[in-house]
């Protein structure tokens, strides 16, 4: 069994630290640590302003192109317009990667990162379309990161008013009937997908008390949120001529507010309801100790959630502090970009190229800011072990100590790293090894690296 030391730094960190790892008093400690979690990059402001105006001047070279007989000037015209506006979303996506990878490397409450990730992950995003590839390593810095030991009701609002939410579950261009916009067009166009996932997901979770009929109201609540991504935004978030005007009910409760304040309002009472904290406890549960985590536990957290008005730092807090969480053996396999980041902090590399951390973290299995749906993804026990995802491991790791570790003794890293938890056959292992490349690698796919 392993000691508490690797287990802090395994099952609540982000692999195995030098000196066998953080005690449970220090797991606390990072949670005093507001602001520690949150990596420096382009406001939200900024990074809107410069592709809205690349886009704008994109759509007006492409109606030029169509309407002035696509002639061969206009079309450079377009595709250069085109390119300058892809270039600000491949400048913004590379420096976002950059950052979250160097900071997993370099910080030393770990156990914050790994909170963002479990967050992010419940908030989940998919970078594809072009507006949220600008804006997806935004959103995780400020409406994850900034609320990570904040209250839950805040991350929750942060999350679904930030664009890359809207944008991503089509919400930017829904609008209701008696809108301006949908008067004056005589029709609608209400989009549920954010309303659906807010319930299902986000929130209330499946079987949380919700009907067909509380979606149907909620996307009503939502028309006009678009985040000011596109050149016919009025406003940088929410768009008055779009919303659907009227009171809304939803889980029996009516909402007469109008405007922003609806949303926040329905926001705020879906934070506090009793089902969203028995889906937020099971789901944290599941993801720190194992799909088969105790009643106990989940319990505690369900408890803890109601009691402090959805305090995460309190949750999390109460997660390390139940025995429960301590003393099963390692159940989940390391997901690729942890394995990624836990490989970084042992071989001590922090700037590596962002290029190389995009193709690894996808070879492996784990695009970053691209989950398979809104569900994120499942962090089931025995995900990410389909396929080559073994060989795929041993590549990475190669090409990390090729590059980044070839002055590193492993048997002193061995020992460093794991102390007393070093096992016999591990140690052997790397004892064995034909050369300091091979014992490197060795160690970096041993159970310490590939399951929490």
């Amino acid at each position: 069994m392993r000691s508490p030391a690797l287990t802090a730094a395994t099952r609540f960190g982000l692999g195995p630290e030098p000196g066998g790892g953080p005690s449970r008093e220090d797991l606390a400690a990072e949670l005093d640590h507001k602001e520690a979690a949150i990596v420096r990059g382009p406001d939200l402001a900024t990074l809107r302003e410069a592709y809205v105006s690349a886009d704008r001047t994109l759509r007006t070279a492409a109606r030029a192109f169509r309407q002035g007989g696509r002639s061969e000037a206009a079309e450079m015209a377009r595709d250069d317009a085109r390119q300058a506006r892809n270039q600000i979303m491949r400048e913004a996506e590379a420096d976002e990667i950059a950052a979250r990878y160097a900071h997993g490397v370099t910080t030393r409450h770990p156990f914050l990162e790994r909170l963002v990730l479990f967050w992010s992950n419940h908030f989940a995003v998919e970078a594809q379309k072009v507006p949220v590839r600008v804006v997806a390593g935004n959103y995780e810095r400020e409406a994850i990161r900034a609320h990570v030991t904040g209250r839950f009701g805040d991350m929750l609002a942060a999350a679904i008013t930030h664009p890359a939410m809207l944008l991503y579950l089509d919400n930017a261009r829904s609008f209701g009937p008696n809108s301006p916009i949908g008067r004056r067009r005589g029709k609608s166009a209400v989009n549920e997908n954010l309303a659906r996932e807010l319930l299902e997901l986000h929130t209330l979770g499946v079987g949380g008390g919700y009907e067909q009929a509380d979606i149907n109201e909620l996307a009503l609540v939502l028309t006009g949120w678009s985040g000011g991504m596109e050149p016919r935004a009025r406003s940088p978030v929410f768009d008055r001529r779009w919303h659907e005007p009227g009171t809304r009910t939803i889980l029996g409760t009516r909402y007469p507010q109008k405007g922003e304040d609806q949303l926040r309002a329905v926001l705020d009472d879906l934070a506090a309801h009793p089902s969203t904290a028995a889906h937020i406890a099971g789901k944290f549960a599941r993801q720190f100790v194992g799909d088969d985590a105790p009643d106990d536990l989940v319990e505690a957290l369900r408890r803890s959630f109601v009691d402090t008005g959805g305090d995460l730092a309190e949750l999390a807090f109460t997660l390390i502090a139940h025995p429960a969480a301590w003393v099963d053996e390692p159940a989940k396999v390391v997901p690729p970009y942890d394995f990624l980041v836990a490989t970084g902090r042992a071989l001590k590399a922090a700037d590596v190229d962002q290029r190389f951390i995009r193709r690894a973290a996808e070879t492996m299995g784990q695009p970053m800011w691209k989950p398979p749906s809104p569900a994120g993804w499942a962090y089931k026990d025995t995900d990410f072990l389909g396929g080559d995802s073994v060989l795929e491991r041993v590549d990475f790791a190669g090409i990390m100590v090729r590059r980044y570790g070839k002055g590193v003794d492993a048997r002193r890293l061995a020992r460093s790293l794991m102390g007393d938890d070093l096992d016999p056959f591990v140690a052997e292992t790397v004892d064995r090894a034909e050369d300091r490349h091979q014992a490197t690698v060795l160690l970096l796919m041993s159970p310490p690296f590939q399951r929490r």
